[in-house]
């Protein structure tokens, strides 16, 4: 083997290893090699040795000879595999032994060695099996990072689930608040409607009626057909009237419809209204316009009076 020469440096080197072989020679120049790189270390001349030491110390890296008396190199990995779960083990093998790479690595081994070997590939091993244990846990602790945001993202959505769902249960309360509020305001308007109706009927359209029957001119008999006409449109429910202003017309031409229901002449309305008779008659067209009805037969009353 190459001599030994000092080599301090201890970057990359795990805390403890042992070092299981019984080979005098080769167990010597482990020691030294070990001491020479800075690394704690203990050492154990069979498998039974071996053994009882891991049951008393910690080491992250065992390295292991395979043939050795009482317990072989196949049986401690074996057994280092089953307890040991955190302790990475490099096999130690010869030219003329039966184990190679496959085998020991399906026994359990991370790596292997092939005697007689350098203090450098020594070293250059053990630096590579720290880091890639140190990379592996460096990944456990990523992983369980992300398993626990994952859980803290799942208790999240839980929660969120849980908030948007009591919050669906009380808008549909409130909704259904709402509908009651909204019908007892719908009957309270009804019977609101109803007594001005009645009242309207009652107290306000016979005097409207006697008064037709007095001595009144044209204009003011004109002015009183349309007084009594709007106030029904008022009164009157819109589901029992028939007003017109849910119709496309001006505030103008509603007057007219509302006067042509009332079979006034394009004279009389002019006198109502205070316009002349030619701004009527362009506003009667205007109407049948919107009616459809330009260009005709169709009564303009008549029309009115079938979709009112």
């Amino acid at each position: 083997m190459k001599k030994l020469e000092e080599n301090p440096a201890a970057e990359d080197r795990p805390v403890n290893i042992l070092v299981v072989e019984d080979n005098p020679d080769l167990l010597r120049f482990m020691d030294k090699a070990l001491t020479l790189l800075g690394i704690t270390h203990s050492l154990a001349q069979d498998g039974r040795e071996a053994i009882e030491k891991l049951k008393s110390e910690t080491f992250p890296l065992v390295l292991t000879d395979m043939n050795m008396p009482h317990i072989n190199g196949m049986q401690l990995i074996a057994h280092i595999k089953e307890y040991y779960s955190g302790t990475d083990v490099v096999a130690m093998t010869g030219y003329s032994e039966e184990y190679g790479l496959v085998e020991v690595i399906r026994a359990g081994a991370i790596d292997y060695m092939t005697k007689p070997f350098t203090l450098d590939e020594l070293s250059a091993k053990i630096k590579r099996v720290t880091r890639e244990r140190t990379l592996f846990q460096f990944l456990q602790q990523e992983i369980a990072i992300r398993r626990h945001s994952e859980i803290d993202l799942s208790q999240q959505k839980d929660t969120l689930l849980h908030q948007v769902q009591q919050q669906k249960e009380e808008l549909i309360g409130s909704n259904a608040a709402l509908r009651i509020i909204l019908r007892q305001r719908d009957m309270e308007k009804n019977k609101l409607a109803s007594t001005f109706t009645s009242r309207f009927f009652k107290e306000i359209k016979p005097y409207l009626e006697k008064l037709k029957h007095t001595p009144l001119q044209e204009v003011q008999r004109h002015y009183l057909d349309a007084l009594t006409m709007n106030l029904e449109n008022i009164f009157i429910p819109a589901s029992e009237s028939k007003t017109f202003y849910h119709k496309p017309f001006t505030e103008t031409e509603i007057r007219i419809v509302n006067l042509v229901k009332q079979k006034k002449s394009t004279r009389e309305i002019a006198q109502i209204l205070q316009v002349s008779m030619g701004t009527i008659r362009t506003h009667r067209e205007n109407i049948r316009k919107k009616l459809q009805i330009t260009n005709t037969k169709k009564s303009l009353y008549k029309t009115i009076l079938s979709i009112l």
